[in-house]
């Protein structure tokens, strides 16, 4: 530290120049300004520097006063003095300024009454001080500054043009500021103080205060440490740390985090404490223990990446929970309820239950590579430990369906004409013993695609090709169920290629694209019944023929001008029947209708099943955009399929295997469903959506999602959203009223500055239960920011029983200091919640 016996005398207790200050005073020292432009209420006001050019310059150093003695040789006494050098100005009453006895240069300066230090963002108001002018350490006693943290801007003066430091300036950044018995500057950008206190609350409005022995606000590393350090909130003492790191700016940097406390139905009441280690500039780790009191302790590791070459970024997270004893616990108990049970499925899940082990483990791995402009490469893989993994804990596993698990590393390539992938897929299934059948999903080992594409060719011809190579297999399903009755379901190797030419035509008032197409398909399988082939295969000539017309008008809805389209269209298909009983259906099910699935020549995904087809789709859309800005207001379409022959390639044989049969309704009918599709923005901040599918034979809504949404510039949200589907709930499946009917309500609303509410609601209107109730309320102000969730969500139905989740969260932030509880709260805080969840406890 640097001496203080050149300022003791010249600080003695009488000459302070301010004992005792008002924080109104404080205020006004600091250059605060009250006003209702932002979230503080004010701003700190900076006057323009004097002699900035001297600022800007290293190398130079000018003092001037307005009266004294000035001796060329030896110490001068200098009144009204300001001191100017490398970024730095100093301004005080009395100056002594010494010089080198051998270099006669300036050597140093006492500093007495008023003293004004001042920095870009910063301010120091002291007493009297010391100034070494040649290492530029200095010491200021009886202290009051302010510094910003969070810096969007560079505090580096050499780094800020003249003409900005001869400007009055706004400062609305995040300021620290607080008093001081003495502060020690020995290297730039370093401030260290004693007998300090420190907040980023306005000055008139300090809700929080840390008061320490020495802290320390070091700039170029972006940490502050406090020794010995009490916090008060609202004057009241909450906390005593002998030693706090704490963050100044954004910068990542290794040491604790602030913990979180939370609660939860499946683990009880929580407490988390994670470690941050800033490993290298592309790479970091955070180490996670938590106490789960009704589990034990839980370990999450989270390790992220960042490489240039090539480009790849990721993140692998692995969970360890040793020894449940709450899934200890239900292990014994499954084991006694079912212990007497029959049924080979559920024996079998018993048995997966009773050799899983008490041990809990999740792992999640994410990476997308960019080796070149053509190659890239992406990875997701997740895994847990046993089955009920994802019942009791929420790690942002990737849930392709429920108890789904995706396990996939995808190759591409992509270049002018050819585009190829290469991909490995598995999918963990989990098989709880309380809840509906879950079967295995078959697994590409491997899966190679390349297709080609060669537009605008001789005489206008577009040329295409489609090839896939494909292994499956599947491991078997508890008690070795099978959606078909099989013993083993079949695996094997898919070949297909599908060439095809079509000759589009475009012109402003019309287009029309024929296409043909052929489709090969050679498979290769094993374990299938007697009288099936091993070697099944497929050719099928596939022709469409896609048309349309371009209409506009102006247009006038309210008094104001819009240019309304009219667009109708045809697509005619033409597949050929060939009996398609012998393949296996590795992939495929049957395509939801929509308005944009009514231009498709294959009702089915997957290319296991290829529909005959002889039909027309007749469709038209309308849009309406604004005459002067562009903006689509309202845009609508509704089409259908008439069909001139059965379909008589399906899934299964019987409406006892599954819905599509060749018996079914949707098979034998001469027309589609309507499809209705329909959006509308009735301002900026108001739209609304909705999709319809109308069965004319029963007369009845086979779908509708309707959703309406409300979202300005406030981040006030509101988002509501009803979808109905037949036939879709099997929650219940004894029950026989299954239509899905299904409300989402959800909303983010600042009611005022600082307090704003979140919530969400989902119902299921089919078995009168609500799926989610979650509310909370949020209160953020520019210095500290609390929020609290709590709610239930629907975890399972066991033995018709309504399972729920309880949950409650508390994220406490002090900005400039820290979070308490920052971090995820759980499954209770969805995505989908709240717009700005990431800028809770952040300043602005």
């Amino acid at each position: 530290m640097y001496a203080e016996e050149s300022v003791t005398d010249l600080c003695r207790p009488e000459k302070k120049i301010k004992p005792t200050l008002t924080m109104s005073a404080i205020a006004n020292d600091l250059g605060w300004v009250q006003t209702n432009e932002n979230r503080c209420g004010g701003y700190y006001l900076e006057a323009p520097f004097v002699d900035a050019s001297y600022l800007v310059n290293n190398d130079q150093i000018k003092i001037t006063g307005n009266q004294g003695n000035f001796s060329l040789h030896s110490t001068s006494a200098l009144e009204n003095v300001t001191i100017s050098k490398e970024g730095q100005q100093i301004i005080t009453n009395t100056a002594y300024v010494y010089r080198d006895p051998q270099t006669e240069d300036y050597s140093s300066a006492d500093l007495i009454g008023n003293v004004i230090l001042r920095e870009p963002n910063s301010l120091i108001l002291a007493s009297c001080g010391h100034l070494n002018l040649k290492s530029n350490e200095r010491s200021l006693k009886d202290i009051l500054y302010r510094t910003a943290v969070y810096s969007t801007v560079s505090n580096k003066p050499s780094q800020l043009t003249l003409v900005e430091l001869q400007q009055e300036h706004k400062v609305y950044q995040l300021s620290a500021w607080g008093k001081a018995d003495t502060f020690y500057q020995e290297q730039p950008r370093i401030f260290e103080f004693k007998g300090a206190t420190y907040s980023t609350c306005p000055p008139l409005l300090s809700t929080w205060q840390v008061k320490a022995e020495h802290i320390e606000l070091n700039k170029e590393t972006g940490r502050g440490v406090a020794k010995h350090a009490k916090l008060y909130v609202k004057g009241v003492p909450v906390l005593y740390a002998p030693y706090l790191n704490f963050p100044i700016d954004s910068r990542r940097q290794t040491g604790f985090l602030w913990p979180t406390i939370g609660s939860s139905s499946v683990s009880g009441p929580s407490f988390t404490v994670p470690y941050y280690l800033n490993l290298a500039p592309n790479y970091d780790d955070t180490i996670t223990p938590a106490v789960l009191t009704k589990r034990g302790v839980q370990i999450n590791n989270l390790f992220r990446y960042l490489a240039p070459h090539p480009y790849s970024n990721g993140q692998i997270q692995i969970t360890l929970l040793p020894n449940d004893q709450l899934f200890r616990n239900f292990k014994d108990t499954q084991e006694e309820e079912f212990q007497f049970t029959k049924n080979p499925v559920t024996l079998s899940e018993l048995h997966r239950l009773e050799n899983a082990s008490t041990t809990r483990a999740a792992i999640y791995w994410n990476d997308k590579t960019y080796f070149n402009e053509h190659w890239s490469a992406d990875a997701d893989y997740n895994f847990v430990s046993d089955d009920y993994y994802l019942k009791d804990f929420s790690n942002g596993l990737n849930q392709i369906t429920p108890n789904q698990l995706l396990q996939q590393g995808d190759l591409y390539y992509k270049g002018k004409y050819w585009n190829f992938t290469g991909r490995i897929q598995a999918y963990q299934t989990l098989h709880p013993i309380e809840e509906n059948n879950f079967f295995n999903q078959y697994i590409r080992l491997p899966q190679l695609l390349l297709d080609g594409d060669f537009p605008d060719e001789k005489r206008g011809f577009n040329y295409s090709i489609i090839n896939e190579l494909t292994r499956f297999d599947i491991a078997k399903n508890p008690g070795n169920l099978n959606p078909r009755n099989l013993s083993s379901q079949p695996i094997g190797v898919r070949m297909h290629t599908q060439p095809g030419i079509n000759y589009p035509i475009y012109r402003p008032a019309y287009f029309i694209d024929p296409r043909l197409q052929f489709a090969l398909s050679q498979y290769e399988v094993t374990n299938v019944l007697d009288d099936n082939s091993t070697h099944p295969d497929r050719a099928l000539p596939i022709f469409d023929i896609h048309g349309g017309l371009f209409f506009d008008r102006n247009a006038s809805l309210f008094r104001h001008a819009f240019r309304q389209t009219l667009e109708p269209q045809f697509y005619y298909t033409y597949v050929p029947f060939r009996n398609q009983d012998e393949i296996p259906i590795f992939d495929t099910t049957v395509n939801t209708l929509t308005y944009d699935q009514l231009f498709t020549y294959n009702r089915f995904s997957g290319i296991d099943r290829i529909g005959d087809a002889n039909q027309l789709s007749l469709g038209i859309a309308t849009r309406l955009f604004d005459e002067q800005s562009g903006f689509q207001k309202a845009s609508a379409g509704i089409g259908q399929i008439l069909y001139f022959a059965n379909r008589r390639v399906t899934l299964c044989e019987s409406g006892a295997v599954c819905s599509d049969y060749p018996d079914s309704p949707e098979n034998t009918s001469r027309q589609s469903p309507i499809s209705g599709v329909l959006t509308y923005n009735l301002t900026p901040e108001w739209s609304a959506s909705a999709n319809t599918i109308w069965n004319t034979e029963s007369d009845q809504l086979d779908n509708q999602t309707v959703t309406i949404q409300y979202a300005d510039a406030r981040q006030r949200i509101v988002s509501l959203n009803y979808t109905y589907v037949r036939n879709a709930d099997k929650l219940l499946s004894q029950n026989s009223a299954n239509n899905l009917s299904q409300t989402d309500f959800s909303f983010s609303w600042p009611l005022t500055r600082d307090i704003s509410t979140i919530g969400r609601w989902t119902e299921d209107w089919n078995h009168t239960r609500f799926h989610n109730l979650l509310y909370g309320l949020q209160y953020d102000t520019c210095c500290w920011a609390i929020r609290i969730v709590t709610g239930r969500t629907f975890d399972s139905l066991v033995n018709d029983t309504y399972q729920y989740n309880s949950e409650f969260f508390i994220q406490f932030a002090l900005k400039g200091l820290g979070s308490f509880g920052s971090g995820n709260p759980g499954r209770a805080l969805n995505n989908s919640l709240i717009a700005n969840e990431a800028s809770f406890g952040q300043d602005y």
